[in-house]
């Protein structure tokens, strides 16, 4: 079990907070498929880059680099695009912060039909010792064994893995994942950055059978990873690994003990779970809670 999964859909909406239809109207899902708003967005975006310290360029000039000829096609469509994505300043105009996302989701490839792999790599799975793969189709970069051993997983956009070998992908996916677990540890979408309400699930399976479920309250994005993931990012996690020679924060999710570290149930009420990894005769021990919050931490020597 892992992260893709569980990923899910629905419908994102609190019981006691409706979302009105109004919302939507000036949501990016037009702006995409309008070519003149598109342009003027991505000429905004390339003037910034261009120009740091000077962003916003005059009605004129945006129309001319738009290459859009009929002032007042421009001047409807570039009225539509304000303000959510684009402000008004005295220097002329500029994307505001969603009007920068917007571009960048545009310019990550988002949507694109990109496929790659399988190919081998130069690693083992932890569990099995059987030849990883990796894969990305759909949006999705997955490593696994003929075995179905699935290593955690979380989305790219193509812009991520053209033009880069499959591992340099994977190394940006490791840091990537890393951070949305800590955002969600934490209660916090990395999606949307709503609240998620976190459960902890014991599965009748050999690998992962303690994991935590975060479904967003936003987007309704669900995700699920095994306990020793959400720790990765843990001071005490992080000291003991580097004073083993280990980065933890470049190194695949397969070279480390922790991911597929299994749980031994230390309470039920309130519940308290203990993880061990040991690396070159010491052993790090965990203790958590149902949301993987440290509560102990202990470095023993190995007899």
């Amino acid at each position: 079990m892992d992260d893709a999964d569980r990923h899910e859909s629905g419908d994102g909406v609190r019981d006691d907070e409706a979302v009105p239809s109004e919302a939507f109207e000036t949501a990016p899902f037009d702006l995409v498929t309008e070519e003149t708003r598109a342009s003027i967005l991505g000429t905004l975006a390339t003037h910034q880059a261009e120009h740091p310290r000077e962003p916003a360029m005059a009605f004129t000039d945006l129309q001319e680099v738009a290459g859009i000829d009929d002032s007042g096609n421009f001047n409807y469509h570039l009225d539509k695009l304000q303000p959510e994505y684009v402000r008004q300043t005295d220097g002329g105009y500029a994307l505001t912060y969603a009007g920068l996302s917007l571009v960048g989701t545009l310019r990550a490839g988002v949507g694109a039909d990109t496929t790659r792999g399988p190919e081998p790599l130069d690693a083992t799975c932890r569990l099995c010792g059987t030849e990883l793969t990796a894969r990305y189709e759909d949006g999705l970069l997955a490593v696994e064994c003929e075995n179905d051993h699935k290593y955690p997983r979380d989305g790219l956009p193509p812009n991520a893995v053209t033009g880069r070998e499959l591992e340099e992908a994977i190394s940006l996916q490791t840091r990537r994942t890393q951070h949305h677990l800590e955002l969600v540890r934490e209660g916090v979408c990395p999606a949307c950055f709503d609240d998620v309400e976190r459960t902890h699930e014991e599965l009748d399976e050999p690998q992962a059978s303690h994991i935590v479920v975060a479904t967003c309250e936003g987007c309704g994005m669900v995700s699920a990873s095994p306990v020793g993931m959400y720790l990765l990012r843990e001071p005490a996690v992080v000291a003991f690994y580097h004073d083993h020679g280990v980065d933890i924060t470049g190194t695949p999710f397969w070279a480390l003990e922790l991911p597929v570290a299994e749980p031994t149930v230390v309470s039920r009420d309130p519940l308290r779970l203990s993880l061990s990894v040991e690396r070159d005769g010491e052993r790090l021990t965990l203790t958590v809670d149902e949301h993987t919050q440290l509560l102990d931490s202990e470095r023993t020597s190995v007899d």
